[in-house]
């Protein structure tokens, strides 16, 4: 074959292997426009829910530990720790089943924690038990975002949604603990719990 058969044939042979390659990347963002699915007004409202339960249920484990443990500057950081601790398990789960499962879980161990520290206040000694309930509330946080991303086709408006509950969720615990401080212990979490049941049961498939 001559230089220039070769010459000629080498931009024919490019051309060819982008405009396969280009097919291929369109079929793929086809397949994957089919399958993601535009997420609806259920979807946002359990993000917007879930966002103010989580802000809800870890500011009542720091007022909670305030009040029955220490207000020193370690139990909040502590409490910190162990919520980050859980959330980067929950974000590791992968099965379908973590964050339904951790709807009830995570309440359960706030008020094991709560009945705990009531039983036994300002006694370091319940500080393991109480870490992993409050490790339970993070692996909330964390197996949320898997889940909601089968329902969110893109991470922007998922975050937006779940970050403004969380802020109107932290307003809520600030007021709360000046005007209810009792009730904020005792009632938001199991609230925010029955509320997002009650979303992702609305909205399970």
């Amino acid at each position: 074959m001559s230089e220039r058969a070769r010459a000629g044939g080498e931009p024919a042979a490019r051309t060819a292997e982008t405009d396969a390659a280009l097919n291929g990347d369109a079929r793929d963002a086809a397949v994957v426009a089919v399958g993601a699915r535009q997420h609806g007004a259920g979807d946002v409202a359990l993000a917007f829910a879930t966002g103010v339960w989580l802000a809800l249920l870890q500011f009542a484990y720091f007022f909670l530990l305030e009040v029955r443990l220490s207000s020193r500057a370690e139990s909040f950081f502590a409490a910190l720790f162990c919520w980050l601790v859980g959330f980067l398990v929950g974000l590791n789960v992968r099965s379908r089943r973590a964050f339904p499962v951790l709807i009830v879980a995570a309440p359960v161990g706030y008020y094991a924690a709560y009945a705990t520290m009531a039983a036994r206040p300002f006694d370091w000694s319940v500080l393991p038990v109480v870490a992993l309930c409050i490790a339970l509330g993070g692996a909330l946080a964390g197996a949320f975002f898997p889940h909601a991303s089968e329902r969110f086709a893109r991470v922007k408006p998922l975050l937006l949604h779940e970050n403004n509950g969380y802020l109107v969720g932290l307003v809520l615990a600030l007021l709360g603990s000046v005007f209810a401080g009792r009730a904020l212990l005792g009632a938001a979490p199991a609230a925010g719990a029955i509320v997002v049941g009650a979303l992702w049961w609305r909205g399970r498939r």
